[in-house]
């Protein structure tokens, strides 16, 4: 068999990994006005079966990064897989609210597994000349698996309820791990490099976490990611009811405006090379808000043209934070990539169910309000960015490395 036809094999796999992590991990946000009418909890307690997954998720991705050195990073990344699938079948058997969210939170710890651990099996088992292409298939999956789960599981959940849903989710899930077993080969790379780091993972943390660049970035993820997630929370409530009053099958179709981001995900690359990051940044900040400001008004294509530029604004913000993140951090790219996605994972469980307190107070409109706060604070930090000297971090050459890429034009 050649290697190119293994090459190919592998990088499906990955594009499965993907696309299932992101499909369990998000697939019950279109759920949330579901849960909070049969299990009888207000909208923010509804947005906890998302935040507590995604909360957990951030915690354990920093321990996966250390475990994910020392064992079989293939048998580890399927039986995460494996794991998060059944627990996500048991929460659609669930009969009380604190056993959903139980089986939410255990999900999340499994699929924490997976992100960084892909990461290692792709340096470790696809050549350099494919790795750029491999990569590319695993983002993707992840993108189409976050929409898929969305709109798909809001299609199922309509005619036949949130409980078919996920059951079905979780049969979908367990055929596409059948073929990941098949198309991935052992992982038996094991390099000096990643022994050390295993023996050593706590050494670079601190150094990371008060450089003064990379700690903004953090936070600027943490927030992106914070607004991102809020919007979408409860966009579904707001279409339900007046003055939409759509179904939850058509309300799934809203998540469609995922395509937008996928779109902006990839130009805002280009456009970092020709303007620099910073004014991307900025544009993708107006950008956003001009989606909140839309988003407000009562007509229909308005609030979806709204949602649509609050999704391509958000990928466009994430896409240059994270790079700038492995621009900035050197050869503690792993660490510095982990801390990144700790923040972004917090940032959307914590203001995810903190929207749910303005929701409830004043509905859509004080939503948009805590959402334009929020992109205030992106802005202040983005200005404090743009002051900072161009320093690097303890131990490494001086070199502006991030003010290359900042001030690129």
């Amino acid at each position: 068999m050649s290697s190119g036809f293994l090459v190919r094999r592998d990088s499906l796999a990955l594009f499965l990994i993907g696309f299932v992590t992101f499909a369990l991990l998000y697939a019950v946000q279109a759920l949330l006005p579901a849960f909070a009418s049969d299990f009888q909890v207000s909208a923010a307690d509804s947005a906890l079966a998302l935040s507590v997954s995604t909360g957990m998720l951030a915690l354990s991705i920093l321990l996966s990064a250390v475990v994910a050195s020392r064992m079989d990073r293939r048998r580890l990344m399927l039986g995460a897989i494996l794991a998060a699938t059944l627990l996500n079948g048991l929460s659609a058997m669930s009969t009380q609210w604190w056993q959903v969210l139980i089986c939410r939170a255990l999900m999340g710890a499994c699929l924490g597994a997976v992100p960084a651990t892909a990461m290692a099996y792709l340096g470790d088992t696809v050549s350099g000349r494919q790795l750029a292409r491999a990569m590319g298939l695993y983002v993707a999956g992840t993108a189409m698996g976050g929409m898929t789960g969305r709109v798909g599981i809001a299609l199922v959940s309509d005619p036949w309820g949130w409980r078919a849903g996920l059951l079905g989710m979780s049969i979908l899930c367990l055929l596409a791990l059948a073929g990941m077993v098949r198309m991935m080969p052992a992982d038996d790379a094991r390099s000096g490099a990643g022994q050390l780091q295993a023996r050593l993972p706590l050494l670079p943390w601190r150094e990371l976490l008060i450089h003064p660049r990379l700690s903004r970035l953090f936070a600027c993820g943490g927030l992106a990611s914070g607004i991102f997630v809020t919007a979408y929370n409860y966009a579904s409530f707001h279409l339900l009811g007046e003055p939409f009053n759509l179904r939850p099958a058509q309300v799934g179709l809203i998540f469609l405006c995922y395509l937008f981001g996928v779109a902006s995900s990839g130009f805002s690359g280009r456009l970092v090379e020709a303007s620099g990051s910073a004014r991307v940044l900025r544009g993708a900040c107006v950008l956003t808000a001009v989606g909140v400001g839309l988003s407000l008004t009562l007509h229909m294509a308005a609030f979806v043209l709204g949602l649509g530029l609050m999704t391509a604004g958000f990928f466009a913000l994430h896409a240059v934070c994270s790079g700038l993140v492995g621009k900035e951090s050197g050869p503690h790219k792993a660490q510095a990539t982990s801390i990144y996605l700790l923040a972004y994972y917090i940032g959307s469980s914590v203001l995810g169910y903190a929207g749910g307190w303005l929701w409830g107070h004043g509905g859509w409109p004080w939503l948009c309000g805590g959402l334009f706060a929020a992109l205030a604070v992106f802005m202040a930090l983005l200005r404090t960015l743009e002051r900072q000297p161009e320093t690097m971090l303890n131990g490494m050459r001086p070199e502006a490395v991030l003010s290359d890429a900042w001030n690129a034009k």
